[in-house]
């Protein structure tokens, strides 16, 4: 199931969709910020990141009956899952005080992911061969002659969208002009 959200990892925020599946997350949210995630850090989640506050206490006046996991408008076992944890059921029953509370997690649902598929699986990956140690001009390596490193060989990466694909084109364009 996708939905939309903000993932924010270290300083990086992306307004995108995450997709929660049976073996964790993904999707181009998750994705992007994974580029920025750092092992033992936090992930944070913004499920509702067009809602206004108050916005829960305004669909209890509403709609006091409802339930959270209606009133969240994600998929049904997203939803489910999250007013579980949240412990909210009938927002008639919650006061606003607690549905104040309820927001701010929603706003800033933060996990700590144990870990990834590994690289076999990886879609995104950090590292590869320091920039610094490369002519610009020509992706020669400085202190190894003859020796070209281009795409993601190389300590660049670029976000979702084909940035990737135009840096691998680009460095290997500056590589074969060069040889």
């Amino acid at each position: 199931m996708a939905t939309p959200v903000v993932a924010r990892a270290g300083k990086a925020a992306f307004a995108e969709a995450a997709l929660f599946t049976h073996r964790g997350l993904s999707g181009p949210a998750i994705l992007q910020a994974s580029s920025y995630w750092r092992h033992g850090e936090a992930v944070a989640i913004d499920f509702r990141p067009d809602a206004a506050p108050g916005w829960l206490v305004a669909v209890k006046r509403a709609k006091p009956r409802a339930t959270l996991a209606a009133a969240l408008g994600l998929p049904g076992r997203l939803a489910e899952a999250l007013a579980e944890r949240i412990g909210v059921g009938e927002l008639g029953a919650a006061t606003d005080r607690t549905l104040a509370e309820a927001e701010r997690r929603l706003a800033d649902w933060r996990f700590h992911p144990d870990g990834t598929e590994g690289f076999a699986k990886a879609e995104v990956t950090v590292g590869g061969i320091a920039t610094a140690g490369l002519s610009s001009q020509t992706m020669a390596a400085r202190q190894v002659p003859g020796l070209y490193a281009i795409g993601e060989a190389v300590d660049v990466t670029g976000w979702l969208g084909g940035y990737n694909f135009q840096w691998a084109w680009a460095s290997g364009w500056a590589a074969g002009q060069a040889v």
